[in-house]
């Protein structure tokens, strides 16, 4: 657990900590492979039921003292509760895409909060988005916080990591049209309803998306705001247009 609190130490292991015993239940409950689990002595009593759980499954779990138990932790008052899993994000060659109907995908650009990054996996998930990328120079998508932000929708949903080039080969290959999250873009509420493959683009919390997206074909959506707002949370831009997106035509 200690050597997990390094991203290259995640990534060479394909191995991410999630903190918390909702967390953890989550991931037992979405069948990902648990692979230890850590509980604070004196957490012992209200995490028995993790505990008997990863008995039946004959996963290794450890109770510690609380002092040892924080070092290890992310949080600034842990709760107690740790757990390794196996869990790395898909290569794009990986990726199973839906027949049919209207499909959705997210695209994480270079977004480099990591609970925005979380947040934004759960809600893409939740609205029944198929798939969420991550581009590079984006925060680690196996990193704790993140994790922490997804609330188990990482260990149910499609999550993959690609580069710039790769995933505009791979949009243009399944007929995905792009569309991009931007002030100066249709507002999504009088968009006509939409057929297809689409992927909406959500860019970095300062710069938005990146300039090379503008030399290729793409739409450019909003989210409408009252004069004198400046932006929204990424997060919660996000939500909006997926909410909009996702739900049946009118």
């Amino acid at each position: 657990m200690r050597d997990l609190q390094r991203r290259k130490a995640r990534e060479r292991r394909g191995l991410v900590v999630a903190e918390g015993r909702r967390l953890v239940e989550d991931a037992l409950e979405a069948g990902a492979r648990v692979t230890a689990l850590l509980v604070a002595d004196d957490a012992q009593e209200s995490a028995a039921s993790l505990l008997a759980v990863a008995a039946g499954r004959a996963i290794p779990a450890e109770v510690a003292a609380r002092r040892d138990f924080d070092a290890l932790a992310d949080t600034e008052t842990p709760s107690g509760v740790l757990a390794v899993v196996e869990w790395q994000p898909l290569a794009l060659a990986q990726v199973r895409a839906p027949e049919g109907g209207r499909r959705l995908a997210l695209v994480v650009d270079a977004v480099q909060d990591p609970g925005n990054v979380g947040t934004m996996i759960r809600t893409a998930y939740a609205l029944g988005a198929w798939l969420t990328v991550v581009l590079d120079g984006t925060a680690d998508v196996r990193g704790p916080k993140v994790v922490r932000g997804s609330m188990g929708a990482l260990f149910r949903h499609q999550v993959a990591a690609a580069g710039f080039d790769d995933w505009c080969a791979f949009a243009a290959g399944h007929g995905i049209a792009t569309w991009l999250a931007a002030r100066d873009g249709e507002p999504v509420d009088r968009l006509a309803p939409w057929t297809g493959s689409v992927a909406i683009v959500i860019g970095n919390e300062g710069q938005g998306v990146r300039d090379e997206w503008r030399r290729r074909e793409h739409r450019a959506v909003s989210v409408p705001m009252r004069p004198g707002a400046e932006s929204l949370n990424a997060a919660v831009a996000a939500g909006i247009l997926l909410f909009e997106l996702t739900r049946d035509p009118r």
